[in-house]
């Protein structure tokens, strides 16, 4: 089910039921450039990611996919998965996530039984496909559904609550992303301070748990953070790194052409 088209506040891009899927499977592990829900109805896997989460899924539990980071989801070989989706976009899901609710440290958690939930979200596929009905009406709706599903900002129980990572780690992580669209985030010196280190005890315990130093991280972080604004509007090079905090346009467009394989020009174009 595709939607409208993007209203000002947001938009839902597609959604619907996938039986038997086989998922993303972990050697392919995608970053899915917007955010989306996946409820699993049926069978069980597990869900992986870039930042160390690996644990299982049951039907009943909910995954939520943050835009910009790689992640992997699925049975076992020849196991069941059948899921439901809804995937979205736009500024007001940004403020679900500055208010805490959306969680990276638990982007899986239970929420009901098939049997209850299926309910809550097929009403919701019913009223979306109503004629007439405006995508600003449909986001407003899905915002109703989303604080039914979603558990309390601060929340630690259900299956995301589980990870292999030490809390300074996920401390870090949590403070690369966010000032990831910051040009005046703080200096990796000053991240390493706040988590309760020097930087290069802090610098050689993130590359041995991330598998990379934290000036690549926060690199990729910022490029990944340019691909999610090109989705969305043609900013130009200077505009891009000045709000990402680049030397220059020069330097931006260099950097992102060796991380992606694309120019951003050719980027935007993919999206659109």
């Amino acid at each position: 089910m595709r939607g409208r088209g993007p209203s000002e506040i947001g938009e839902i891009s597609y959604c619907g039921t996938i039986s038997g899927s086989r998922g993303i499977r972990r050697d392919q592990s995608r970053t899915f450039g917007q955010w989306a829900i996946v409820y699993l109805v049926g069978g069980s896997g597990s869900y992986h990611d870039e930042r160390g989460t690996d644990v299982p899924v049951r039907a009943g539990d909910v995954i939520v996919v943050f835009p910009e980071l790689a992640h992997s989801y699925g049975p076992p070989p020849g196991g069941v998965w059948n899921e439901l989706y809804v995937c979205f976009n736009g500024p007001v899901f940004e403020v679900w996530r500055s208010a805490g609710i959306f969680d990276v440290r638990r982007p899986v958690f239970k929420w009901q039984p098939p049997s209850k939930g299926l309910a809550v979200m097929q009403e919701f596929f019913s009223q979306m496909n109503r004629p007439g009905k405006s995508m600003r009406e449909t986001v407003a709706q899905w915002q109703a559904v989303l604080s039914r599903v979603m558990p309390a900002a601060g929340a630690t129980h259900g299956a995301g609550a589980a990870t292999a990572r030490p809390e300074w780690l996920l401390r870090a992580l949590d403070l690369l992303e966010r000032d990831s669209g910051a040009a005046d985030g703080p200096s990796l010196e000053a991240l390493a301070s706040a988590c309760g280190m020097g930087y290069e005890s802090f610098r050689k315990k993130f590359t041995q748990l991330i598998g990379k130093p934290p000036a690549r991280y926060a690199l990729e972080r910022r490029i990944e953070r340019a691909r999610q604004l090109l989705a969305r509007h043609p900013f130009t090079n200077k505009e891009l790194a000045d709000l990402l905090g680049f030397h220059d346009e020069f330097h931006f467009a260099k950097t992102f052409k060796k991380l992606t394989g694309r120019t951003p020009r050719e980027e935007f174009r993919s999206f659109h």
